[in-house]
């Protein structure tokens, strides 16, 4: 929001980024989505896992390099 407000170029580079981790987490099988945000929370330091609940859809193990860096794009712009 501050870039925006500013009329940052990084702005451009960091909704683009939060596009493609939609993409990434919103992929089918869709209700899967909740272990790419937990995955993507503990990545992040905000989480202490990234379980979910035992009968929900899963992500494949390989998604949490994607995700990670995704995350550290981020980071480096914010």
């Amino acid at each position: 929001d501050k870039a925006w407000e500013k009329g940052e170029a990084s702005f451009y580079e960091i909704n683009d980024l939060l596009q493609y981790l939609g993409f990434l987490a919103f992929r089918p099988p869709v209700p899967a989505y909740k272990h790419s945000a937990a995955m993507f929370l503990k990545l992040r330091g905000w989480l202490e896992c990234d379980d979910t609940h035992p009968l929900s859809a899963k992500r494949p193990d390989s998604d949490r390099e994607i995700l990670a860096d995704i995350a550290k794009r981020i980071a480096a712009l914010s």
